[in-house]
């Protein structure tokens, strides 16, 4: 297909006037270039020279462009992720290479943070690879797209509960428990009070550092086994390793890449 672009060359006190005239036509779009020259885009050439007449005390240009499929584009540009040693994170399941012998889960990129793209939620997956998962209880605090509680069960949980504060989060935690068929899966957007006193064998908390160090008293009261922290920056690994140390909290293993890092402690 072929666009059929005008562009329109004016005084930039004058952009209102142009914009005004262009809505009056069957433009189908536009883009200011730079200060001063905009350009409008027509389905046909009848569309674009019926608009030149309405813009004809303007200098104007006519060009004709090959359409760029932009949606196909980005559909080519996705891939699936390989994470870890067991893991693939994709955001369609087509994208999963059927002879792919992982753990796969189907996460769009659209969604809330979480998508397994990011170093931080890499590195919590690498590090809940170390641990023996299968049958425990576990809860995935601040839970995003819940990739981490699904990445739980896909390692063997019985029964994953996440949460987060952000009402955004409600609608994919709902779609990516159905999309990867995790009926053990809870979930709820609420704080940790809403928990009681139930204990967990492995805890996440892929959030901001400052949130996990204000955090601890309460989550550390339902860790039974081990948790995980992450979404910290290097320069934050002492900070939040001092702060569950205080705790009672003991580092059992540690992982970074690039600039994050993260950590498992034993409660």
């Amino acid at each position: 297909m072929i666009d059929y672009i005008l562009s329109i060359s004016f005084g930039p006190e004058l952009e209102e006037v142009v914009q005004g005239r262009l809505f009056l036509t069957r433009s189908n779009g536009s883009v200011i270039v730079q200060p001063g020259i905009i350009e409008a885009y027509f389905d046909s050439a009848a569309d674009r020279d019926a608009a030149a007449i309405l813009l004809r005390d303007f200098d104007l240009t006519a060009a004709e462009r090959p359409r760029v499929d932009w949606l196909q584009l980005y559909q080519q540009s996705l891939q699936a992720l390989f994470v870890g040693r067991s893991f693939v994170i994709a955001p369609d399941a087509a994208l999963i290479p059927s002879d792919a012998a992982r753990n796969a889960l189907i996460i769009p990129q659209e969604q809330a943070f979480g998508t397994g793209s990011h170093e931080s939620t890499a590195l919590c997956i690498e590090l809940l690879e170390e641990i023996e998962l299968r049958d425990k209880r576990v809860l995935d605090v601040g839970a995003g797209t819940g990739v981490l509680s699904l990445a739980m069960l896909r390692l063997g949980a019985r029964k994953a509960i996440a949460f987060d504060n952000d009402l955004d989060a409600f609608r994919p935690l709902r779609e990516n428990r159905a999309r990867n068929g995790a009926p053990a899966l809870s979930f709820f957007i609420g704080t940790i009070e809403a928990i009681g006193d139930a204990l967990f064998d492995v805890v996440t908390m892929n959030i901001l550092p400052e949130v996990i160090v204000r955090l601890l008293p309460q989550v550390k009261r339902h860790v039974s086994g081990a948790l995980i922290v992450s979404g910290i920056l290097q320069v934050k690994r002492d900070y939040v390793v001092d702060a569950c140390e205080r705790h009672g909290l003991k580092l059992r293993s540690e992982k970074g890449k690039g600039e994050w890092w993260a950590g498992t402690f034993n409660a």
